[in-house]
C-alpha cells in the first residue's frame, strides 16, 4: 500500500480538543488511524485535508495547491490568516504547512514500513535518525530525547556511539521515541517519524556492515512492526460514544 492510499483509508476524527487533552484521552492507535487536526471540529475541512494530502502524494498537485484549496474552504468558515493567533490559527500559513507536512511524512513513514521486507533488512537492518529539513528554529534536544528514549528500553537495539542516533529498526527506542520519554510533550505517540511536530527529522537507512561497526548485532534481530491504519470501527465507535461525538456523522464525513 502506498502512502496515498494510507491517507485515504484513515477516519475523520472532529474534535474541540487540544493537542494534550488528545494525547491524553485518546489512545495512540486511535489518532494514529485518525485525520485529526487540534481544535477543529468540521469534519468536512478534515475530509478535505485526506483529499488534498491523498493528492500531494500522489504526485497530482504541489503543497502550495494543497495550502491554497485548504485556505479557501478555512475563508469559507470564516477564519483568515489575517485572525493572528499564530499556530493556533487554522488559517496560518505555518498551521496549514504543518497539518499537511504531519499527514503526508506520516503517511510516508507507514508505506516505508511496509517496505522493510527480509531482503532489506538483511542490507540495511538498522535507521538512523537524522535532520532531513532545515528549519528556522531548530530543536538542539534531540540527543538528549534519544538518550531519554534509549534509557527507557534499556538500549535494545541500540547503538552506544552517542555521536550518532542509530537502532536496528525492531528496536522499541523508536515507539519511546515518539511517545517523548523523558517527559517530551510534543510527540505524535509514533514509533516512526515525524517524532515530533514540524522537526524535520527523519530516518537514514544504515547497512549492516555500518552496524557492526556501532556495535550492533543484527543477527536475529526482529522486524519492525508493521503499521496497519486501517480503521477500527469498532474502536473508534467505542472513542466517540466515550467523548460525546456522532460516530454515523464521523463516517459520513460531514460535519
Amino acid at each position: 500500500m502506498n502512502a496515498a492510499d494510507i491517507i485515504r483509508i484513515k477516519e475523520l476524527l472532529p474534535t474541540d480538543m487540544g493537542s494534550d487533552e488528545l494525547r491524553e484521552q485518546f489512545a495512540r492507535d486511535i489518532l494514529r488511524r485518525s485525520i485529526v487536526s487540534a481544535r477543529m471540529e468540521s469534519a468536512r475541512y478534515l475530509a478535505r485535508i485526506r483529499d488534498v494530502c491523498a493528492q500531494m502524494l500522489d504526485g497530482r498537485i504541489s503543497q502550495a495547491t494543497a495550502r491554497d484549496i485548504l485556505g479557501g474552504i478555512l475563508e469559507r468558515m470564516g477564519l483568515s490568516p489575517q485572525d493572528g493567533g499564530g499556530i493556533a490559527n487554522h488559517a496560518s500559513l505555518a498551521r496549514l504547512n504543518l497539518v499537511i507536512d504531519t499527514q503526508t511524512q506520516m503517511a510516508a513513514s507507514v508505506a516505508r514500513l511496509s517496505e522493510q521486507t527480509p531482503a532489506v533488512l538483511e542490507m540495511w537492518p538498522a535507521w538512523e535518525l537524522v535532520r532531513l529539513e532545515d528549519r528556522d528554529m531548530k530543536r538542539g534536544d534531540w540527543p538528549q530525547r534519544w538518550d531519554a528514549a534509549a534509557r527507557a528500553v534499556g538500549f535494545e537495539g541500540v547503538s552506544r556511539d552517542y555521536g550518532r542516533m542509530v537502532a536496528l529498526k525492531g528496536s522499541p527506542v523508536w515507539q519511546a521515541l515518539g511517545e517523548g520519554a523523558g517527559g517530551f510533550r510534543d510527540t505524535l505517540l509514533n514509533p516512526y517519524p515525524p517524532f515530533a511536530y514540524n522537526s524535520g527529522m527523519g530516518w537514514a537507512d544504515v547497512s549492516r556492515e555500518e552496524c557492526e561497526s556501532l556495535g550492533l548485532d543484527p543477527a536475529g534481530a526482529p522486524a519492525p512492526a508493521a503499521q496497519s491504519l486501517a480503521p477500527d470501527r469498532e474502536e473508534l465507535a467505542r472513542a466517540a460514544e466515550k467523548w460525546g461525538f456522532d460516530y454515523d456523522e464521523i463516517a459520513k464525513g460531514v460535519a
